[in-house]
């Protein structure tokens, strides 16, 4: 109980940070991402969309740098500095561009390794390889190493190649959480090359896993729309809602426990933690919502059987919302 109380105590600061943060992260992108954007805008070749500039502007750009980089800022016990935030910005901005290039528009292998490995020496065929090169050269030149940002730019480029098994029609539930894990894991360890601090093995183990259940919890939200591509993720593929959140809060003890192991202060941590259990506690409130259709289908997990309102969390109801703030409440974040 004691618990609880103290983490509801802390709940309005993390919020008014997380509140704070975004508006400056958005005031950050209307001087500098906003205007390159709506430069390459002017070359418009039809490569990209509206929905793709906006993910650019608005959500990678916005939301990288304002909760996972400021999250980073907070274990580490020091604010974000310039260049690091022009790095994680446009890197940011580079995410959709570069999923797209698997995703939409299947660009062979090799040569998409081409574009990761000498961005300076290439010149993009489309506005959408075009913009990528640039923003990908914008986070390089600010990144205190770029050698290891690139390195773990090649990680992110297997994750993604390894994640087209995920089309297969059989595929192994321990080879897709092996792949889930991949794929979120190199994309936060992606990330946090653009800052100046070495990482230590247990905190590369940490992103590693706190990137795998980041994925996990997409997947869990977009069970519906994967489903329907026919992408094979835990979500989609399980029987049992019960199981799948064992392996959500397997990994969540991990990450904790991991954090703990890394060798910053301990009240960076634990500032660092409770953030974390506030975004992690969305994803165990959308397990709750999709557990609930077992009770019509036998008290088995059956995707195919239900409509999309069953599938599609809405965590904009506030009841929704409390749960989340009732998980984050409970959860232990202190070291065993």
């Amino acid at each position: 109980m004691r618990n609880y109380f103290t983490n509801l105590i802390h709940l309005t600061g993390i919020i008014l940070s997380l509140f704070f943060n975004i508006r400056k992260q958005r005031r950050f992108v209307g001087r500098t991402l906003a205007i390159d954007i709506a430069e390459s805008r002017k070359n418009d070749d039809n490569s990209l969309d509206d929905h793709d500039y906006r993910k650019m502007k608005g959500y990678y750009g916005v939301a990288v740098p304002a909760i996972l980089g400021e999250s980073y800022c907070l274990l580490r016990g020091r604010n974000m500095s310039s260049d690091e935030r022009y790095s994680i910005t446009y890197l940011g901005a580079c995410t959709g561009l570069f999923d797209d290039f698997f995703d939409k528009r299947h660009l062979p292998a090799e040569y998409i390794r081409t574009l990761i490995d000498n961005p300076f020496a290439v010149t993009g065929t489309t506005n959408n390889e075009t913009i990528f090169l640039e923003f990908y050269k914008k986070a390089l030149l600010h990144a205190s190493d770029s050698g290891l940002v690139k390195q773990y730019a090649f990680d992110v480029f297997d994750a993604q190649l390894m994640s087209k098994k995920q089309l297969l029609s059989e595929i192994d539930p321990r080879e897709i959480k092996n792949i889930t894990i991949q794929k979120g894991g190199s994309s936060l360890l992606f990330y946090r090359s653009t800052f100046s601090e070495n990482m230590s093995d247990e905190e590369i183990q940490m992103l590693k896993i706190l990137g795998g259940i980041g994925q996990l919890e997409n997947d869990i939200f977009d069970v519906y729309k994967d489903y329907k591509s026919g992408v094979k993720t835990l979500a989609t593929t399980t029987s049992n809602i019960g199981e799948l959140r064992k392996t959500y809060t397997s990994l969540m003890h991990d990450v904790f426990g991991l954090v703990h192991k890394t060798p910053y202060a301990r009240n960076h941590k634990l500032k660092f933690l409770r953030t974390l259990s506030l975004v992690i506690s969305r994803g165990l409130v959308c397990l709750d919502f999709l557990e609930k259709n077992e009770s019509s289908t036998g008290n088995i997990f059956k995707i195919g059987q239900y409509q999309r309102h069953d599938l599609v969390c809405d965590m904009g109801k506030p009841v929704h919302f409390l749960k989340s703030i009732h998980y984050y409440a409970r959860t232990n974040i202190r070291k065993p």
